[in-house]
């Protein structure tokens, strides 16, 4: 944890300086709300992003420097782009930190932001169920076909499945959230 005061504020978290939060007592325990998501994380920050810098680095001083660009970068930077997000996904949903409108959101009374909250996680759910299920649909013939990148021998098949995973992993969260919040709606008090 972070044992700087300045960042524990309200004021730090309203403009987004503090460390988002994650819940381990929420609905799904701590490996669904803390551990994968963090393991995802750093697996994002900490291989895919240097991945992609590296990648753009060395195609730069090839391009610039040697007036010879690697017709493999932009294929490995993309498909390492790609899976930073994909990776960042079940993070972003554990720390609450998906974009939403809080012009509006702001000002509902909190048994209509449980509301929203529980609607805007089963679209999510709906949305990564099926992107997850055609990435799974579509494993079997791309392994079959050998479909890969063209410049470099790689394989979509891993991140086809990474991805799948990913979203899966996410469709769980998300449905928990919107038993989570559907609850709170419901609660006399509709919680905030």
């Amino acid at each position: 944890m972070n044992d700087d005061p300045v960042l524990e504020t309200q004021d730090a978290r309203d403009q987004g300086l503090a460390p988002p939060a994650l819940d381990p007592d929420a609905l799904g325990g701590r490996w669904l709300n803390v551990g994968v998501p963090s393991i995802l994380r750093d697996i994002a920050a900490f291989v895919f992003l240097p991945l992609i810098v590296v990648v753009i680095a060395v195609d730069v001083v090839g391009r610039y420097f040697f007036s010879h660009p690697f017709q493999w970068s932009q294929e490995v930077a993309t498909l390492a782009l790609l899976l930073l997000f994909v990776a960042a996904i079940p993070f972003t949903t554990a720390s609450n930190g998906h974009v939403r409108t809080e012009s509006l959101y702001e000002k509902y009374p909190p048994r209509a932001r449980a509301v929203t909250d529980a609607v805007g996680a089963l679209c999510g759910a709906v949305f990564m169920g099926v992107v997850g299920y055609w990435q799974l649909r579509e494993l079997p013939g791309m392994m079959a076909r050998d479909e890969g990148a063209e410049f470099i021998d790689l394989p979509y098949w891993p991140i086809s499945l990474f991805l799948a995973l990913c979203m899966l992993f996410g469709v769980v969260q998300l449905l928990l959230r919107a038993v989570q919040r559907s609850r709170d709606a419901l609660s006399p008090k509709g919680r905030a």
